[in-house]
């Protein structure tokens, strides 16, 4: 989902309800941005051993065994009370037309449209915007599955497991975690197929912006960035990040900046200049409404920022769904990289 302006959100503490916004801000100057090390904490590895997993069995609910980076564990074969604990589970449910019980709150104005209806009646389980998660409210959401991802560093996994049982996805392991993990979750809910029409879809419009735009790809290159949440810093995006593949497989062409194999650096607003300065667009992380999200104004309303010929020209194009959290979010950002060639 995209990520400019607006008042910034409030940074994501390092909870185990960090969302995919607060991992990948979180990531920046650290090893590589989806080299997280593993990181679920406290209690056991998992396994099927799970009190709420164990009750299943035993009352002779059918069920099945599904990977996660805690080990095999055993899951209701049909589960109907899911608690998403990250965006990413979140965001694959709603592609796959299943509604959570309950979700991480990573804040209502980084929700894309078409998700806000469902989202807003949704419980949240943080401590408010990007806390940390609360296990009394997922117990009171008497929850038969919850899923999570191995980038929450304070997951409460061994609470959680008495609770349901807790499929932690490998986060850390992915390059593209907006189609990795949905395929993780497609798996672990028993329909491993249900996302094939929306890979069909993708692959279909990534082949049809190369055939449509292709005067206008060989034309512009273009940088990534967002906003970011430290002061006098923004971040840059590479071909290495999910958003950079995305664009990359509908065609798009890189400026210096970004057509590196980066996935994510943070970037101090002296070097806006010289970093950017070759970019004949520039394509940014939005809020809903349209603006650019977290500090994005402040590096926007930046002199070395204006003075970018991207800027002079009036070729900032934003998006929410520039950090996607799974195949729909990615066709958002699809059609919004679209409407900006549209405008070239």
């Amino acid at each position: 989902m995209h990520q400019p302006p607006t008042p910034p959100r409030p940074r994501p503490l390092p909870s185990g309800g960090l969302s995919r916004r607060g991992l990948l801000g979180a990531a920046a100057g650290t090893a590589a941005l989806f080299g997280l090390a593993a990181c679920g904490s406290g209690g056991s590895s998992g396994g099927s051993s799970g009190g709420a997993a164990a009750s299943a069995k035993s009352s002779g609910a059918a069920t099945r065994l599904v990977d996660s980076t805690k080990g095999k564990i055993r899951v209701p074969d049909q589960p109907k009370r899911v608690v998403a604990l990250n965006d990413f589970p979140m965001g694959a449910m709603f592609d796959l037309g299943i509604t959570p019980i309950g979700v991480f709150n990573a804040g209502e104005q980084y929700v894309a449209k078409p998700y806000l209806d469902r989202w807003r009646p949704i419980a949240k389980v943080s401590d408010g915007v990007g806390g940390a998660i609360q296990v009394e409210k997922v117990a009171a959401l008497e929850p038969d599955l919850i899923l999570a991802i191995d980038a929450q560093s304070d997951l409460p996994y061994a609470q959680l497991t008495k609770l349901a049982p807790t499929v932690v996805l490998p986060f850390s392991k992915s390059k593209a975690p907006w189609r990795d993990m949905a395929d993780a979750t497609a798996e672990v809910l028993g329909v491993p197929t249900a996302l094939d029409a929306l890979k069909k879809r993708y692959s279909e419009r990534t082949a049809g912006i190369k055939q449509q735009y292709a005067e206008q790809l060989a034309r512009y290159r273009w940088d990534l960035l967002q906003g970011g949440f430290d002061e006098g810093q923004w971040w840059l995006y590479g071909t290495g990040s999910p958003i950079g593949g995305i664009l990359a497989d509908a065609g798009a062409r890189f400026a210096t900046a970004s057509g590196r194999g980066i996935v994510q650096e943070s970037v101090s607003y002296e070097l806006v200049g010289s970093r950017l300065a070759d970019a004949d667009a520039i394509f940014y992380y939005t809020t809903n409404d349209g603006q650019p999200a977290n500090l994005g104004p402040k590096l926007f309303a930046q002199k070395s920022f204006q003075r970018l010929p991207a800027a002079r020209e009036h070729r900032l194009f934003g998006s929410v769904a520039f950090l996607p959290a799974g195949y729909s979010e990615a066709l958002m950002a699809l059609d919004d990289f679209e409407s900006a060639l549209k405008q070239l």
